[in-house]
């Protein structure tokens, strides 16, 4: 069955690959990246049944801005896939408290005032699923991206909480923790020859994580099949 889906961070390397995927599928897609050139090349290459929006997922007034252009046109959010992230490289001492800030402001800020106002319009409905793209490194840590690390950790905490929360309204909240995928977030600061040795090695010994098996993940926490899958956090390598 169709479903309407809003994708945040879909221009990106693992959110546009989820997108082709769910449209693929049949799904109605609300191509959401702060990208805003981006996300319109994607919705034009998915089809009529996908739209487009500029969003700043740690701005409450963007966010709602999005919400409301999903409702106007499909009248209905089925699922939130929150992907929009960003990972700089930085060793604690050297982060500034305004790249702190940036970060826990889209990863993990950005995922609440999204969830936030998604949930609204599905408690009232008594039905909708929430997935959002956590980490491994959320778990396991990250020298030289300790904000990252904590964003995502967080992101974690809070998809646990959510989903106690939304239970009782029949709202499913889960996580996917991907390990390094084969896109340009995952693969900046990284040598050529350092991509190549990753990309030789099993996603279990520290490998890539395949996008086509996030996109998977994403297929079944959607379906009919996991009617009662929630709060899960679901790791997709070792930490």
């Amino acid at each position: 069955m169709s479903q309407t889906i809003i994708v945040t961070g879909a221009a990106g390397g693992i959110g546009s690959a989820i997108c082709r995927g769910l449209a693929h599928d049949g799904h109605r897609v609300v191509v959401g990246d702060y990208d805003g050139e981006g996300a319109e090349r994607l919705a034009w290459d998915l089809g009529k049944e996908a739209l487009a929006v500029t969003v700043d997922v740690g701005d409450p007034a963007s966010v709602q801005k999005m919400v409301e252009a999903a409702l106007d046109r499909f009248g209905v959010i089925d699922v939130l896939l929150n992907g929009a992230g960003i990972m700089p490289r930085h060793p604690v001492k050297d982060i500034s408290e305004e790249e702190w800030d940036r970060v826990l402001r889209i990863n993990l800020k950005g995922v609440f005032l999204c969830s936030q106002m998604v949930a609204r319009h599905m408690t009232e409905r008594k039905e909708g699923r929430i997935i959002s793209i956590t980490s491994g490194r959320g778990i396991a840590g990250a020298p030289g991206a300790a904000h990252y690390a904590a964003s995502k950790a967080g992101v974690i905490a809070f998809t646990k909480s959510l989903a106690i929360e939304l239970a009782p309204d029949n709202v499913l909240v889960n996580a996917i923790a991907p390990g390094v995928t084969d896109t340009p977030m995952s693969q900046a600061g990284y040598t050529e020859e350092e991509r190549q040795k990753r990309k030789a090695l099993s996603p279990l010994l520290g490998g890539y994580t395949p996008v086509e098996e996030i996109v998977g993940l994403v297929r079944y926490l959607i379906s009919d099949v996991t009617r009662s899958v929630t709060g899960q956090v679901f790791l997709l390598k070792t930490p």
